[in-house]
């Protein structure tokens, strides 16, 4: 996908996946589920794993958090612990939803403090904060992957 340029601005129409990388078991699950959309074109996913060596890792994000369309946040205690998302990343993405219609996505993955940080509470999770992935079994985090990947398609379909 290209990123045409209207007056200027970037158009928004990326996902940006924000996460702990403790929480790469999750992460890795979650792509699972992505991966058919990202290799059929119809989802254009930024991560950090597309950084190379020797780029600007900082410049990267900066140019990938500029076209978000969707954040979608994984959630959990190591989220909360990682001082780079919650004084960078997170920021940049609730001002992009405030100004510029860029959407959060919460995916609740273990028992945290989300219900108790209103900036993100405000926006409705993807699953319930009592009802988190790790409580669930494998088949019910499946189905709720399912959902997400649903969710993410139909925002940049509409």
């Amino acid at each position: 996908m290209s990123q045409l340029r209207i007056s200027d601005k970037p158009v928004r129409n990326k996902v940006f996946i924000s996460y702990s990388h403790q929480d790469k078991t999750w992460f890795d699950k979650v792509m699972t589920h992505l991966k058919p959309l990202v290799r059929g074109g119809q989802l254009d996913i930024w991560e950090d794993t597309q950084i190379k060596a020797g780029q600007d890792w900082q410049a990267k994000i900066n140019q990938a958090l500029e076209v978000t369309k969707v954040g979608l946040l994984i959630i959990s205690p190591n989220f909360f612990a990682s001082d780079y998302i919650i004084s960078h990343e997170l920021p940049i993405l609730l001002d992009a939803a405030k100004k510029e219609g860029a959407v959060i996505l919460s995916l609740i993955v273990s028992a945290s403090l989300f219900q108790d940080t209103p900036e993100l509470y405000k926006y409705q999770a993807l699953n319930s904060p009592s009802k988190p992935l790790d409580k669930m079994n494998k088949s019910n985090q499946n189905s709720e992957l399912v959902k997400v990947t649903q969710t993410i398609k139909h925002i940049l379909d509409s």
